[in-house]
């Protein structure tokens, strides 16, 4: 074992506990959190010079937080793919829907999708925590280490985005 595998081992050994702890805070999935320590040590262990590196716990945090936000993306762009096939499994189910209505739904669903695409992607990040997990403001601020006012905001700004590209597409079918 060289001296660089050694150290990656130290580190393994002192900081894996927190390192879990600071991603299950994140990703509230423990064997998520546990899958994503183990990247994060993978990824440290193949930077090529530990020592030009001044504070090598914070380094490791911040891989750690940046896998965490990785995952969430990933898992938000997910639900959003899936999101759509769930209007068409409610439609079914649903038997005073006119064929009109469900139209109109899913048109106004996919202008909604667009301006929720249409976001920064701290932005959309909040608005999906919030109005698709169910995460509380005080939830996300915690989770994604701002400010509350910053995820109040945000949310605002997502909504009036929404409310925008509904207002404009209801008035252009309106001048048809």
């Amino acid at each position: 074992m060289d001296m660089m595998q050694l150290q990656v081992a130290q580190m393994f050994d002192q900081h894996r506990q927190e390192v879990k702890r600071f991603l299950i805070s994140r990703v509230s999935c423990e064997a998520t959190a546990a899958d994503l320590t183990q990247e994060t040590f993978l990824r440290l262990s193949q930077l090529s010079d530990l020592q030009s590196i001044r504070n090598i716990r914070s380094y490791l945090f911040r891989i750690a937080a940046n896998l965490a936000t990785d995952h969430l993306r990933t898992q938000i762009r997910w639900k959003m793919a899936s999101s759509e096939e769930e209007p068409l499994l409610l439609e079914k189910a649903d038997t005073s829907s006119t064929p009109e209505s469900v139209l109109v739904a899913k048109e106004e669903l996919r202008i909604v999708l667009q301006a929720i695409q249409e976001l920064s992607p701290l932005c959309r990040e909040i608005f999906l925590l919030n109005r698709y997990e169910g995460f509380a403001h005080r939830e996300i601020a915690n989770r994604l280490n701002i400010c509350m006012s910053t995820v109040e905001k945000n949310i605002a700004r997502a909504l009036n985005q929404c409310r925008r590209r509904l207002n404009e597409a209801a008035e252009s079918s309106q001048k048809l």
